[in-house]
């Protein structure tokens, strides 16, 4: 990396493509529809608020929503490697990059729940954000660096699902239980734990348990097709755990769903929302 990063700046003369890259990403990568309800990237103004490059939460909405900021916060030439393959970016072939903003929601994946409090940091200097095909296994990382006091993309990624992706196999069974209704309702402990804020007092919660005919009354709209992950910095060392929280873009509403590896088979063990 360091090499080429020289070479960059030793005054490289035009840009090497040796990969269409655009072909390879998961989500279009240009300006979003017309119908669009979350964004309107022309028309917003070029400056970021001060808070956006301390916490990255408050920096990735505004990247992804506005393709000013893009401009301004994008390493050119960009660095994309396809499976081996790299090429450079320059300015002029950068395609604006909505990330998760044609959906109203995003996902990240936790190993543990203690993990979430990742997210509040302001210390971080890398985080990578994941747009995860789970039609096709394929992952694109879009690599953030913090330089200079500002958070900037560096790099962009793409691989296949392999057992060296520490999601691989959990992400093999989530696809099926998104897409199967029979095996999903197979993949639900009973009872299932279940926790909701008091309709009365959104400061209390009411815990309960579900039984699987009642699941199709109270389960969220499941994620599913094209799903992102925002890594923060959380490992996934316990292979018989995962936390998956669906944050909604604009209504403030969240869905954590726990899931539990028992007898050699992954369960839905609770669901919060």
């Amino acid at each position: 990396m360091a090499l080429a990063f020289m070479l960059v700046a030793c005054g490289r003369k035009k840009t090497v493509s040796p990969v269409d890259y655009t072909a390879e990403l998961p989500v279009d990568s240009v300006a979003g529809s017309a119908d669009s309800l979350f964004f309107s990237p022309e028309a917003q103004d070029e400056e970021l608020p001060e808070s956006a490059d301390e916490l990255f939460d408050d920096f990735i909405f505004e990247f992804a929503g506005r393709k000013k900021v893009q401009e301004r916060r994008v390493r050119f030439p960009l660095l994309v490697v396809n499976r081996g393959d790299s090429a450079w970016v320059s300015r002029e072939e950068w395609k604006y990059e909505p990330l998760f903003e044609h959906q109203d929601y995003y996902t990240v994946f936790f190993n543990t729940e203690e993990q979430m409090e990742l997210e509040k940091r302001t210390d971080l200097n890398h985080v990578d954000v994941e747009q995860i095909d789970l039609e096709r296994k394929r992952v694109k990382t879009c690599h953030f660096e913090r330089l200079e006091g500002e958070w900037k993309l560096t790099e962009e990624s793409f691989r296949d699902f392999t057992p060296a992706y520490p999601l691989d196999r959990f992400l093999e069974f989530y696809h099926t239980f998104v897409s199967d209704e029979d095996f999903q309702r197979a993949s639900i402990m009973s009872p299932l734990r279940y926790v909701t804020t008091d309709p009365d007092d959104d400061f209390n919660v009411i815990e309960g348990t579900l039984d699987v005919d009642q699941w199709d009354a109270f389960k969220p709209q499941l994620p599913s097709g094209i799903i992102t992950n925002i890594r923060y910095g959380q490992t996934y060392d316990r292979p018989g755990e995962m936390v998956l929280v669906k944050s909604g873009i604009s209504n403030g509403l969240m869905d954590i769903l726990f899931f539990k590896k028992m007898g050699g088979s992954w369960k839905l063990a609770a669901y919060e929302n």
